[in-house]
């Protein structure tokens, strides 16, 4: 007996949501792929581009009859939409958030989620190179290939949802790599929540000047990749950097260290050092570069911890086809 196809919902159609559903439709692994957007308008053009089979205005209708549920909106955005469709989910479904930031994330889905709602964090590292304002328009099936995915899953999961999650992720054409949600969010700390305060610093520090005039129209791509900030509205994102503002700041005083040392060798007029330094940084980019690339990570956690009868045998297995065989269709 073939495992039932699972209906799945993504709230948010940005360029995650969207890419997600697209690579959902081009698989068919979904018997349908339902999408729901604040923006009306963003919903018929995910439907026009096929990211979804349908949109529905209605948040509640959305999500009520989906197995699995994908929230790819906002960090703020998380926790009312939590408490919105909560009470109207089906026992079993499986509920996963794209957020940057996981510790809160998985303490409200504790907090709020029904028993029965299996919620996993995660969080998608993309390699492909994309605008920084890229949104539903830039979505592509391929966006998650040789790509990582982080996952926190909550303590309240079931393995098998777990394992349901990781499948999915597999499908997009990326790869799991688990973590706590504190040390998550302290990596992302330094990788996600401190470049665009650097940027920032640096955009005001030029700007404030009464040379801004000249500066500006001699400020080339280096200037522009510096301060390039991140697309989403400036009180969302000020709202995520004062959510992780512990880990941020331990992040800001390293970073204030290491220009304190700089500034020391400039003082010094120490050539040598300061060559090694590029040196050494252009190598260590470099082999970034080359393995996010190639998706080889040395030493990632992609393996599931080990727990019994863990693994499943198809995309829902047997813990999905006890999900699915009740269902209403």
């Amino acid at each position: 007996m073939s495992t039932p196809k699972p209906r799945v919902t993504i709230v948010g159609l940005g360029l995650i949501g969207g890419s997600i559903g697209l690579a959902l439709r081009q698989t068919d692994v979904a018997s349908a792929v339902t999408g729901h957007d604040k923006e009306p308008s963003v919903s018929k053009e995910a439907k026009k581009l096929g990211a979804v089979d349908k949109s529905e205005w209605n948040l509640i209708s959305a999500c009520e009859e989906a197995e699995v549920v994908v929230l790819a909106i906002p960090m703020a955005g998380i926790k009312p939409t939590l408490e919105a469709v909560g009470p109207y989910l089906r026992p079993g479904t499986v509920l996963v958030d794209t957020a940057t930031l996981k510790a809160p994330v998985v303490a409200w889905a504790d907090e709020i989620l029904p028993d029965g709602i299996h919620f996993v964090g995660a969080n998608p590292i993309v390699s492909a190179p994309v605008a920084a304002n890229a949104g539903l328009s830039a979505a592509r099936a391929d966006l998650f290939q040789e790509g990582l995915f982080c996952l926190t899953p909550s303590s309240k999961a079931d393995p098998a949802a777990v394992k349901l999650a990781t499948d999915l992720i597999t499908i997009l054409g990326a790869s799991p790599i688990f973590f706590d949600p504190a040390e998550h969010d302290g990596l992302m700390a330094a990788v996600e929540h401190l470049p665009p305060l650097l940027s920032l610093a640096l955009l005001e520090m030029a700007s404030s000047q009464q040379t801004w005039r000249e500066l500006r129209k001699v400020a080339g791509n280096v200037f522009g990749a510096a301060t390039d900030l991140p697309p989403d509205d400036a009180a969302s994102f000020g709202d995520l950097i004062l959510a992780n503002r512990d880990n941020v700041l331990r992040w800001l005083d390293v970073y204030t260290a290491s220009l304190t040392s700089l500034r020391q060798e400039l003082v010094d007029a120490d050539a040598e050092a300061i060559a090694q330094r590029f040196e050494s940084a252009f190598a260590e980019r470099d082999r970034w570069l080359a393995d996010r690339q190639t998706g080889n990570w040395e030493g990632v956690k992609t393996e599931l911890p080990e727990k019994p009868n863990f693994l499943i045998d198809t995309f829902l297995g047997s813990w999905g086809r006890k999900r699915l065989q009740g269902r209403d269709d």
